[in-house]
């Protein structure tokens, strides 16, 4: 926060200025309509020096750099979203870059990366296959399920000819959000032929949970009790009564 960043990455999402949730008076406007599955973002300067230019569908991730080395992209960045279709201007973004925060919502885009703070961690899934059958197989289907996506890894299986006993693998690499606190759970359906013919498969689930730690420790407890117990009780009153008026 009060630093120029380098480099942000933001996700795109669709959607309005009515989601924008920020730690910023950032300016939004919509235009007729919202960005849907696929648009096309330009970022800019204040100045109106292009910084990158992408074609987005939902859950893309677009880099936005400044292309002259050692140079920061300026206090006011201005994304403009425009429709894929006819190119007509739908949604307009002028943010601050000195007051980000992580997850920061802007319309349609979300922040996930801001110099070396980024929510997201590359990883990789690694998924063995091995033949515990007593014929050859050809591996022919890996589908993997994680969310509402679906795909046939197939492509990334090492070979896809095992005799018995052998094993081999798919590596998927992937960005994983770490600022978002959920349970991920991948479903891997792999399918062979032998040569008799009829396939044989076999299905897997796989849960990875994300736990979001405090960003700060807990307060110290409160201060011990006073060392000295209270004072002595009052003196005792005066012995001798008022004298006569």
């Amino acid at each position: 926060e009060g630093e120029v960043p380098d480099v942000l990455t933001f996700s795109y999402v669709g959607g309005g200025c009515g989601q924008s949730f920020n730690s910023q008076e950032d300016v939004c406007e919509d235009f007729d309509r919202v960005p849907s599955i696929s648009s096309r973002v330009v970022c800019k300067k204040g100045d109106s020096t292009v910084l990158s230019s992408d074609t987005v569908t939902i859950g893309d991730k677009l880099t936005v750099a400044n292309p002259i080395s050692d140079n920061d992209l300026g206090e006011i960045l201005v994304c403009d979203i425009f429709d894929t279709g006819d190119n007509e201007l739908i949604q307009k973004l002028r943010i601050d870059t000195t007051e980000l925060s992580l997850k920061d919502k802007y319309g349609s885009l979300v922040l996930e990366s801001c110099d070396e703070k980024s929510c997201l961690v590359p990883i990789t899934y690694t998924y063995d296959i091995r033949n515990i059958g007593t014929n050859e197989m050809d591996v022919t289907t890996l589908m993997r399920t994680r969310g509402d996506s679906s795909e046939d890894l197939i492509g990334l299986v090492d070979d896809t000819s095992l005799d018995v006993g052998q094993i081999t693998f798919a590596a998927e690499m992937e960005d994983l959000d770490v600022c978002a606190e959920e349970d991920i759970k991948t479903t891997v359906r792999v399918e062979a032929d032998p040569p008799s013919g009829i396939p044989c498969f076999d299905e897997e689930e796989y849960e990875l949970s994300i736990d979001i730690l405090p960003t700060s420790p807990p307060t110290d407890s409160p201060t011990e009790p006073p060392t000295s117990p209270p004072t002595d009780p009052p003196t005792e009153p005066p012995t001798d009564v008022p004298t006569s008026i």
